[in-house]
C-alpha cells in the first residue's frame, strides 16, 4: 500500500490503514527520537514519544500533505518536533525543581516569524541537490558530526566541511536579500 493510499485510509480513519502505518514506519521514527535524543532518552520514553507521533498522524491525517510520495520526511519532522518538546518539558522540570526562574514565552509575532523561518529553511532544503540536502539534514537535523557524515557518505571530511558551507552561504545570502 502506498502512502498516499494510506494517508487517505488515516482520514477515513480506517484502522487497517493504521495498523500498516504503524508496521511500515514505527522502528523508523523511533530511530529518529533515539537520534534526536542522543541517549537522553530510555527506551521507553522513544517508544511512548514514538506512540504521540501516531496518535497525532492518527488525530491530524486529515491535515497532511505530502509534498512528494513519501511519509517519511513528514514522520521524521513530527518525531523530531516531539522529541524537541519532550525534552523542552524535562527540561523546565528540571529547571523548576531547581528553583530557576521561568522561561518567558516569546511573543506571537516572535513565533511568526521563527514560522516563516522554519518554512524558508525547509523549502531551501528541500531545493537542495543530493548529497547536499543529506548534508544537511545529518548535520543540522540529526546533528551528527562531519566525520560521521563523510564516513556514512564515502566523502572526505573536507568535502562535506565544504558543502556544508556553501550551503550555509546560500542561506545566510537569502536571508539578506530577504531582510536587508
Amino acid at each position: 500500500m502506498e502512502d498516499r493510499t494510506l494517508l487517505d485510509g488515516l482520514a477515513r480513519k480506517d484502522p487497517r490503514c493504521f495498523e500498516t502505518l504503524v508496521d511500515r514506519y514505527s522502528r523508523y521514527i523511533a530511530a529518529v527520537v533515539a537520534k534526536v535524543a542522543g541517549g537522553r532518552f530510555n527506551s521507553f520514553d522513544v517508544e511512548e514519544i514514538t506512540g504521540d507521533v501516531l496518535v497525532k498522524l492518527w488525530t491530524d491525517g486529515t491535515k497532511i500533505m505530502l509534498r512528494g510520495d513519501s511519509l517519511k520526511p513528514y514522520l521524521a519532522i513530527a518525531a523530531r518536533n516531539h522529541t524537541l518538546n519532550a525534552l523542552r518539558k524535562r527540561q523546565r522540570v528540571i529547571e523548576s525543581e531547581l528553583e530557576d526562574d521561568a522561561v518567558s514565552c516569546p511573543s506571537a509575532e516572535a513565533l511568526a516569524i521563527l514560522r516563516q523561518e522554519k518554512e524558508t529553511i525547509s523549502g531551501m532544503v528541500q531545493g537542495m541537490s543530493e548529497p547536499d540536502r543529506e548534508i544537511f539534514i545529518r548535520r543540522y537535523f540529526y546533528l551528527e558530526k562531519v566525520r560521521d557524515i563523510a564516513s556514512r557518505l564515502n566523502m572526505q571530511e573536507k568535502a562535506v566541511t565544504a558543502r556544508i558551507r556553501r550551503a550555509r552561504d546560500k542561506l545566510r545570502i537569502h536571508y539578506e536579500t530577504e531582510n536587508p
